[in-house]
């Protein structure tokens, strides 16, 4: 699977298909899909992660020691 890296607020990163749109504003992010939907919203602080919603059949990591949160999903083909 190819990912995209995508610097966030305070030494965060997400990592994902580089189909995924991010949009921000401020310290809150939503991720689209490629028709759109909206597969996950959170926020961020220095030491944690909010999730706000997800869809369903999201699958993701987060790692607090390297402060990432890694999107598994891939594009339907």
């Amino acid at each position: 699977m190819t990912t995209k890296s995508n610097k966030l607020q305070y030494g965060w990163t997400l990592i994902a298909h580089p189909s995924f749109q991010v949009f921000t504003n401020k310290n809150s992010y939503v991720i689209l899909d490629q028709y759109n939907d909206v597969m996950i919203r959170f926020t961020l602080q220095e030491t944690e992660i909010e999730i706000l919603g997800a869809n369903w059949n999201l699958n993701y990591k987060i790692n607090l020691g390297f402060k990432t949160l890694k999107i598994i999903n891939t594009p339907e083909e």
